[in-house]
């Protein structure tokens, strides 16, 4: 089929969310166009049997999936720029909610889930060595990150800033991890120890920090490693309390002492006045840097386009109701097994800090990770 074909490159198309132009009055990408074509492609070799078929397998995902897309249709009429809300709309909700329908349909083995995977994991492993190239050379490297590796060199891979190189490849990495030690995957293995260090040379704390605590809650599951699990956090408990140094940083992180953990502060305590004001709609999609325009006081640092943490910028995006479906789709996603929910427990974990949905490229990989990890695949089913 030449969607399955299509789907297998999507991975490695989603960064050319960044290379745009306009139609008229539309605007479009790169990715845009090449998930257009995927749908039509699907349309064509399976007419309205595909629809059927890939709506049935969707299952306990449909009322939330409905609810997610009203309850965000609703944002695109709160916000004053309606039709720039709409295009965000399209983006964020409408196509990757295409795919997941289309991947339903069109992946029902698990041959066919595992090569979908592994396109994943393959473009991890690239920008993993897009990274590691610019680290050494600062090529390609934008401003402000692009000084010398004493002064805080930090990569950004195909993204423009580092903290998207991380948001990419966190979800992916965890899963990678925990495959590997349940299924001692060869490309599990490079995928994570890859993925790492991209993690390490974007130097993004929030991406560090959800790794680490993903492996070692996967490594104190499984019960061949508990115990190494409990090792471990003993040393890093005893390292970090007797090594000032180490403590001092620790802390400092963690109690958003450090410039990065103060300047969100400040950002969450601006988006809760503003919120304060737009309590059950928010603010409609795209409109949180105008609304809470009126609330900022902290001049010195710039208006961010969300909030950097995953309920804040829910509420400002898609309000209360949006809060509420998107939640159920976290409950869907929830039912599995430890293993199944990785992804979406690095998606969280790093939601706490940052902005892991409202981007193009994330708004896809989200659900294609949702498709693979919980839609039932049969080994019985042949490759059409």
């Amino acid at each position: 089929m030449m969607a399955k074909r299509l789907l297998l490159f999507l991975p490695f198309v989603l960064p050319a969310y960044q290379i745009r132009w306009r139609v008229g009055m539309f605007p479009t990408s790169v990715l845009e166009v090449f998930l257009f074509v995927i749908v039509i492609a699907w349309l064509w070799e399976r007419r309205w049997k595909g629809v059927r078929e890939g709506w049935k397998r969707m299952d306990a995902w449909r009322p939330p999936v409905i609810a997610w897309c009203l309850t965000s249709l609703l944002a695109v009429l709160v916000a004053p720029s309606w039709w720039q809300a709409l295009g965000l709309w399209r983006a964020y909700i409408l196509e990757p909610l295409l795919i997941f329908l289309v991947i339903a349909d069109v992946f029902r083995d698990t041959k066919g889930r595992e090569t979908l995977l592994r396109s994943i994991y393959w473009v991890v492993i690239l920008m993993a060595v897009w990274a590691i190239i610019q680290f050494a050379t600062g090529f390609g490297i934008a401003q402000p990150w692009n000084v010398s590796i004493g002064l805080g060199r930090r990569a950004t891979g195909p993204f423009p800033f580092p903290n998207a190189l991380a948001l990419f490849v966190v979800p992916v990495v965890a899963y990678a991890f925990v495959s590997w030690i349940e299924k001692r995957s060869i490309l599990a293995c490079v995928t994570w120890l890859m993925g790492a260090v991209a993690i390490l040379l974007a130097r993004s704390d929030g991406g560090i920090g959800t790794f680490l605590t993903i492996a070692w809650m996967a490594m104190l599951l499984n019960r061949h490693l508990r115990w190494l699990a409990i090792s471990l956090g003993l040393t890093a408990v005893l390292l970090i309390w007797s090594i000032p140094a180490w403590h001092n940083v620790f802390f400092r992180e963690v109690l958003f002492q450090g410039w990065s953990g103060k300047v969100r502060l400040i950002m969450w305590r601006e988006a809760w006045q503003m919120l304060k004001d737009h309590w059950f709609f928010g603010v409609g999609f795209g409109t949180y840097p105008l609304a809470v325009a009126a609330y900022h006081r902290a001049t010195f640092i710039e208006i961010f386009q969300y909030p950097h943490n995953i309920l804040l910028n829910l509420w400002s995006e898609v309000g209360l109701l949006g809060i509420a479906a998107f939640g159920w789709v976290v409950m869907v996603w929830s039912r599995l097994k430890f293993q199944r929910i990785v992804p979406l427990l690095a998606i969280l974990v790093h939601g706490l800090v940052d902005v892991p949905y409202f981007k193009n490229d994330l708004a896809v990989l989200f659900w294609m990770l949702a498709a693979l990890m919980t839609l039932r695949f049969d080994h019985r089913v042949e490759e059409r």
